[in-house]
């Protein structure tokens, strides 16, 4: 039928039977706490250093200042210390130690060959192939790289056979 009459009989219903009604408070708004970083902080005292890493940080200064002249090779022979110590060291202090003069510059200033020697070495490897030596034999004759024969004769278009079934004539 109708739930509003339903309703009101249920609640005379209620009180006939010395119930009392009684009328809860709804929901009421509390804001958040306010976050840790909108409050005032205060300062924290900084710790101490640890003797250890006050030791470590004289280590550091000592290193940089040794870097600024030396290069590992020198750094070692006057600390004693390894190379990797010496690695870890320049990379927690943020310095770099100089580099060796002795070691390559990479690919760019390597001079690969003496042109006149690969000349002089070109005359040979034909002579090699007159003589009916293969291609293996002639390198272990000579004493090269497979590297270098190839760029050999191929830079003075040698024709050096090759053995029956190989695929391709090795790196130039």
């Amino acid at each position: 039928m109708n739930p509003s009459i339903d309703l009101e009989a249920a609640k005379a219903a209620f009180l006939a039977s010395g119930g009392s009604i009684i009328v809860l408070d709804g929901f009421q708004y509390v804001p958040h706490r306010p976050h840790r970083d909108i409050e005032q902080v205060r300062a924290v005292q900084p710790k101490p250093i640890s003797q250890k890493a006050q030791k470590r940080q004289e280590q550091l200064a000592e290193l940089r200042k040794l870097a600024k002249t030396m290069t590992y090779a020198e750094a070692m022979e006057h600390t004693g210390l390894a190379q990797t110590t010496l690695y870890r060291a320049a990379m927690e202090g943020c310095f770099c130690f100089r580099p060796d003069p002795k070691r390559g510059r990479g690919e760019k200033n390597r001079a690969y060959a003496d042109p006149e020697a690969d000349k002089a070495l070109a005359a040979k490897i034909t002579q090699l192939r007159d003589a009916g030596l293969n291609r293996h034999e002639a390198k272990t004759k000579l004493g090269i790289s497979d590297r270098k024969f190839c760029r050999v004769i191929h830079l003075f278009g040698v024709d050096y056979p090759k053995v029956e079934g190989k695929r391709c004539d090795g790196p130039v």
